[in-house]
């Protein structure tokens, strides 16, 4: 009796610590403008959106310390010292611009660094981040792309792509067999106009779920030059249902 008695306080003393330090995810902003060379209220200027997690600490740590990455290799120079502030990474940003400026002010348009995230709950044990984010810092145009992250919510880690399906292969057919048909193609790919490696189509670099469809989402250069842009896939949450691994998808 002593060892079952034991035994349930035990459990109640884990399923407090559960409720009493649960993860919370929230989003934090970042803004910072120039004050050079501005005209008609456009200045250069930084806008980050950042998940801000409380909690498990060790959880908590990874899945900030994951998305700050990302944000400070797209918005750092090579010659800007490194640091785990958004705060500085957006200082440095306007300091390179306010530099540029100075010394080529006929040239020095405006810049712009600009992050914004959304993100949601996938199930109990996942959560989805998907940053859309656009860069500019002269040239003849800017850089627009999304970032996407699926999050392991027990470990911190971006979960595999393979493990996120219980027949992956399987689900790679049917994404191929969905992009043919929604960039009607019926032979070629490379043919069609995209540069898949070696002429074998792949999975994006990004997927995310929307509130209807999961989306396969090809920045530009990733599978096409330039000029035909972003590539989008939807493919209908109740198909996609099938493959999804009920270690992580099922509550």
């Amino acid at each position: 009796m002593i060892k079952y008695l034991l035994l349930i306080c035990l459990s109640l003393s884990l399923i407090n610590c559960k409720k009493e330090n649960p993860l919370q995810i929230n989003t934090i902003t970042y803004d910072l403008k120039s004050e050079h060379n501005c005209t008609n209220e456009n200045c250069t200027y930084v806008h980050i959106e950042a998940p801000q997690i409380i909690g498990n600490d060790v959880v908590s740590k990874l899945i900030n310390e994951q998305y700050f990455t990302f944000v400070q290799e797209i918005l750092s120079f090579e010659n800007d010292a490194k640091t785990n502030s958004y705060d500085t990474l957006a200082l440095n940003f306007i300091k390179n611009y306010n530099e540029a400026y100075r010394t080529y002010p006929e040239n020095a348009l405006p810049w712009e660094a600009n992050f914004n995230l959304e993100h949601k709950p996938l199930s109990l044990k996942v959560h989805q981040f998907v940053c859309d984010y656009f860069i500019f810092t002269g040239g003849a145009h800017g850089s627009h792309a999304v970032k996407s992250f699926i999050i392991d919510l027990n470990s911190g880690k971006t979960i595999p792509k393979k493990e996120l399906f219980i027949n992956f292969e399987g689900f790679k057919k049917y994404a191929e067999a969905e992009f043919r048909k929604q960039m009607n193609i019926s032979g070629d790919l490379n043919e069609a106009g995209f540069t898949f490696a070696d002429n074998k189509f792949k999975l994006s670099e990004n997927f995310y779920e929307t509130k209807t469809d999961w989306i396969l989402h090809y920045n530009t250069y990733e599978i096409a030059p330039y000029v035909q842009g972003t590539t989008i896939i939807k493919l209908p949450k109740q198909e996609v249902a099938s493959y999804l691994n009920p270690l992580y998808f099922k509550n």
